[in-house]
């Protein structure tokens, strides 16, 4: 909760931006906001599932190396240990509902990319939270 006592904003970046929901140790809830713009780098998620469900506009999917445009009404689930990676790449906003679960230390890392580190602190963040993330596509 924000200091007024309403949802949180976290900004990731000038084009991703997450509002906290819900959170616990079961789940993470977040509502997100895509501006338009390029695609993120491919990552997974060593133990933790994902869902996602587009609210408004289109989200760009590749997930385990499909490639596939989300509209509103569509969901899609990405499960554990699967290379994904998602943008706006439509003309307008696009919003969506996303749950990881479980919530691990995602919002702790979450709140540490939008601090803005420096390169050098990024490379650390990856190996802070390995629990969380990877790079590129995992080893099967």
């Amino acid at each position: 909760m924000s200091a007024s006592g309403g949802p949180e904003t976290i900004r990731l970046g000038p084009r991703q931006t997450l509002t906290v929901l819900s959170s616990g140790a079961d789940a993470l809830e977040l509502e997100c906001l895509w501006s338009p713009g390029d695609p993120p780098p491919t990552h997974w998620h060593p133990t933790q599932h994902e869902h996602f469900e587009v609210v408004e506009g289109a989200l760009t999917v590749v997930a385990d190396g499909a490639e596939r445009v989300l509209r509103a009404g569509d969901v899609l689930d990405v499960p554990a240990r699967t290379a994904h990676r998602m943008w706006n790449a439509g003309p307008g906003p696009c919003r969506a509902t996303w749950t990881v679960t479980p919530a691990q230390r995602t919002e702790e890392l979450f709140r540490a990319l939008a601090a803005g580190p420096n390169p050098v602190a990024r490379a650390s963040l990856l190996w802070r939270f390995r629990r969380e993330i990877r790079l590129g596509r995992p080893r099967r």
